[in-house]
């Protein structure tokens, strides 16, 4: 009886799967459609500059001083590599408790979009004994489409800097995330902390997080980036936090939240 109920369970899911697949995909040619019609980064900066240009001027705080470690890491691996923009430094000063408890001892951790490499090698800098594995189509991202700093050849210039650090510490899989998960997932692997940081859509990113959950050991870190990222407007499909809000709501009682910047982190406490 327990077979057949865990049989009917799996079929249910299976079917959930394929149908979440096939709206990612719908909203995906959406999104393409949409982008090279419109271009909506350029439009949303554009209103942007003229919203500011009507408002009165105010005081802008400063930003917080950058940290040792974060100029050091500047000093030694961003001025050397091939970076269109240090985007993730200050971020992974928050970081800083998660890192503190994986250094010092092998561990294993899992990004879901590397783009040109910048988060991947601060990860091989700041934990020397950590292997990354890094999943990414290196095919680039519509959002990106158009700047002028976008790159020609994401995949060499990701590949040039890793190698800044340590090369042979990481594993590099080429092809969409919803595949690559499933895979490692067959393989039985597990890691000590998945960063999420590939699509933006909203399913995309919920699918990314249930995967993620299966490939995290109890007690791992599981960190996702542009939590309060919306670029594309405010629907809730085309934005990453109400995905990762269902995603914890989903896992409540079986995680505790560690970071929540721009990006939100969790602890895995329970299966």
């Amino acid at each position: 009886m327990g077979s057949r109920v865990t049989a009917d369970v799996e079929q249910v899911l299976a079917q959930e799967v394929r149908r979440l697949k096939q709206e990612v995909d719908r909203l995906r040619a959406i999104e393409r459609s949409r982008w090279w019609r419109l271009n909506p980064r350029r439009i949303l900066r554009e209103r942007r500059t003229r919203s500011l240009r009507r408002q009165v001027p105010v005081a802008v705080p400063a930003p917080p001083p950058v940290s040792a470690l974060a100029r050091r890491f500047r000093d030694e691996v961003v001025s050397r590599g091939r970076f269109s923009s240090d985007w993730f430094t200050r971020a992974a000063e928050s970081w800083e408790p998660l890192f503190q408890e994986l250094a010092g001892a092998p561990c294993r951790l899992l990004e879901i979009g590397s783009y040109e490499g910048l988060s991947a090698t601060y990860f091989l800098w700041r934990l020397p004994h950590a292997t990354v594995t890094c999943v990414d189509t290196f095919g680039g991202s519509l959002e990106h489409a158009g700047e002028a700093n976008y790159p020609a050849a994401l995949e060499d210039a990701f590949e040039a800097n890793v190698a800044l650090v340590d090369a042979s510490r990481i594993e590099k899989r080429v092809g969409e995330s919803r595949r690559v998960l499933a895979d490692l997932h067959d393989e039985g692997r597990l890691f000590d902390l998945v960063y999420v940081d590939g699509s933006h859509l909203a399913l995309d990113v919920l699918v990314d997080a249930a995967l993620s959950w299966r490939l995290l050991r109890v007690g791992g870190f599981l960190v996702f980036d542009d939590y309060v990222w919306a670029e594309l407007g405010d629907d809730a499909l085309l934005r990453p936090g109400p995905a990762v809000d269902a995603f914890l709501a989903l896992v409540a009682g079986r995680h505790e939240v560690v970071i929540r910047t721009r990006q939100l982190g969790l602890r895995k406490t329970a299966a």
